[in-house]
């Protein structure tokens, strides 16, 4: 059952953007029905962003979406200083180390993992992971992991599912007919060069994805 909670804005699924950079992208993304946007903290990736960028991002976020601050095995002080609500860790926390960032800092929690259904089963059952995001072999590499498998698993998957990694405007009608997630998420699908977003492309991923 999806929980009310949940940042739900259009039809479903859940749609989220990763690695806005700039108003533009929010307005599109606005204009679209979008729910969430990824702001980037990893270091070394095309879509980071710096402090600075990203509290002129949030500045300019429309109400109806819903910021999610990305991180990659961070160091606390860095996610308290995040002022939204939400953050996807992205890297090799153990449930251990989710468990005291959740709880020194207060943020819900989007767990960003690999698909394996072992790991899978593993992060469903912790209770500070509210969102579960099941990639591909590398975030934000657009490399995809075998849907026919989560497919099969996903009955035995309590918390609500995002799924992310290959996944484009011509590939996202698929992958949601056979997995049935909560969510979609899309990164380097929706740019014409790493780290830019193409507007028509999320426009198009959005429609792609509610059909």
């Amino acid at each position: 059952m999806i929980d009310a909670r949940l940042p739900i804005r259009g039809p479903h699924p859940f749609v989220k953007i990763c690695g806005v950079r700039t108003a533009e992208d929010l307005a599109v993304c606005d204009a679209c029905g979008v729910d969430a946007v990824g702001i980037v903290f990893a270091e070394g990736s095309p879509r980071q962003v710096d402090p600075a960028a990203a509290m002129e991002l949030l500045a300019a976020m429309p109400d109806a979406i819903e910021p999610i601050g990305l991180f990659v095995d961070p160091e606390i002080e860095l996610v308290e200083h995040w002022p939204g609500s939400w953050i996807q860790l992205h890297g090799d926390e153990t449930p251990e180390r989710v468990a005291s960032i959740a709880m020194e800092t207060g943020h819900r929690i989007v767990k960003a993992i690999p698909f394996d259904p072992e790991a899978c089963r593993v992060w469903d059952d912790h209770p500070n992971v509210e969102l579960l995001l099941i990639d591909g072999p590398r975030g934000g590499s657009g490399r995809g992991f075998d849907h026919a498998a989560l497919a099969a698993l996903m009955p035995e998957l309590r918390t609500p599912v995002v799924i992310a990694g290959g996944l484009g405007p011509e590939s996202v009608t698929g992958a949601v007919r056979v997995i049935q997630p909560f969510g979609v998420d899309v990164s380097s699908g929706v740019e014409r060069v790493r780290g830019v977003k193409d507007h028509e492309r999320i426009r198009a991923f959005v429609t792609a994805a509610r059909c």
